[in-house]
């Protein structure tokens, strides 16, 4: 990890004290990154994307235009998170989650109400889930490994792991399928002959 040298910033981006930077890290412009981040090895930031202080995105992680990551959030390893998505505090998401544009993780049921010193409760997304365009996670919830919630969903209770859930409240309706899960994309690729 090392910091950027001010000639290779891209416009507008600031950095906060102790920031550090992964190798080949690619930052779009006007990104703002808070003391304390963490941008692993190989990760992308698009523009105006705003990395609070002490979150840390994994390598290869790719965090798309207007995305908002609040204080303490764990982005893993080749996870993608698309434009205007915002992830509360203390989410943490494991490495392969894919994110549409404008989805909300939650961490607060009280909005704001909670007594001083109460924790708030960010949401849990297992490896390889994946999570469609204008979801709303609520607080304190997990999506299993390799589940896919469809657009739109608004998720208020966990979701179990390989579920394809959708709906306002989401439901499950069936399981994603085996070719569709990591590892089996190559393989439901070729029985396609693609």
């Amino acid at each position: 990890m090392s910091r950027l040298e001010p000639s290779a910033l891209a416009p507008g981006l600031l950095l906060g004290a102790g920031v550090q930077l992964g190798e080949g890290v690619r930052i779009g412009g006007h990104v703002v990154i808070h003391d304390g981040a963490v941008v692993g090895d190989g990760a992308r930031l698009g523009d105006h994307a705003q990395v609070r202080d002490r979150a840390r995105i994994g390598p290869g992680a790719t965090i798309g235009s207007f995305v908002s990551i609040d204080p303490e959030v764990e982005v893993g390893a080749a996870s993608s998170i698309q434009t205007r998505s915002y992830l509360a505090r203390g989410s943490v998401l494991e490495e392969h989650v894919f994110l549409g544009p404008g989805v909300t993780v939650t961490n607060d049921n009280t909005m704001g109400r909670h007594p001083p010193g109460e924790a708030l409760r960010g949401a849990l997304l297992r490896r390889g889930c994946r999570v469609g365009a204008g979801t709303v996670i609520c607080p304190g919830l997990e999506i299993g490994e390799e589940a896919y919630v469809a657009a739109g969903a608004v998720v208020a209770a966990d979701v179990p792991a390989g579920a394809v859930v959708m709906g306002v409240p989401a439901r499950p309706v069936r399981e994603v399928p085996a070719q569709d899960r990591l590892g089996g994309a190559a393989s439901g690729a070729a029985r396609r002959g693609g």
